[in-house]
């Protein structure tokens, strides 16, 4: 049974994994695969979360944010973060990866999450993976979305992931930088 990806800020976490984990643990929204020299990267957007595999040869480091309550394998984690205010948090594993991430939580007041959310809806409309969920509000109302954007180079992949909450006046940015060493 997949995950649902609808969620409260409250009880979302950020989970880093020494392995893959199964598509069919998650409802995936959107599938994106990166190909370089070197590594491949696998980016699903599971609703308002994301998840982010990258591959070296047999050596992988998935990034996922989820539900607290979601039943997610206990092997191979490396890191189970609450998301809460400002993070940052690093990790190599022996397949010669390192992964470097930080992330924010940040609330508003309705006038300035309004104007940064459509500042994010037309940044997202000229490029990137952007998802927003309509069918999670009423008419008329300021829609949840996810948008993540990214840099593929030889050697490192660099991904920038945003959630909106607008029922929450919130927005959940990442910054993740996965690289060969």
């Amino acid at each position: 049974m997949p995950i649902r990806q609808k969620q409260s800020v409250s009880q979302l976490r950020l989970l880093l994994y020494s392995r893959p984990l199964h598509p069919e643990l998650f409802e995936i929204y959107h599938d994106h695969h990166v190909v370089k020299d070197g590594y491949e990267a696998q980016i699903w957007i599971t609703g308002m979360s994301h998840l982010i595999a990258f591959h070296r040869g047999k050596a992988t480091i998935t990034e996922l944010i989820a539900d607290a309550s979601a039943m997610l394998p206990k092997h191979g984690k490396l890191a189970s973060l609450r998301l809460r205010g400002e993070k940052d948090h690093e990790v190599e594993n022996p397949g010669m990866i390192r992964h470097m991430m930080s992330f924010q939580v940040e609330t508003m007041s309705p006038r300035l999450y309004e104007r940064v959310h459509a500042d994010m809806v037309e940044q997202g409309s000229q490029g990137g993976l952007f998802l927003s969920f309509s069918e999670w509000v009423p008419v008329g109302a300021l829609e949840p979305f996810t948008y993540i954007d990214y840099d593929a180079k030889p050697g490192h992949l660099h991904v920038f992931a945003y959630h909106a909450f607008p029922d929450e006046l919130t927005l959940i940015k990442t910054q993740s930088i996965f690289e060969l060493i």
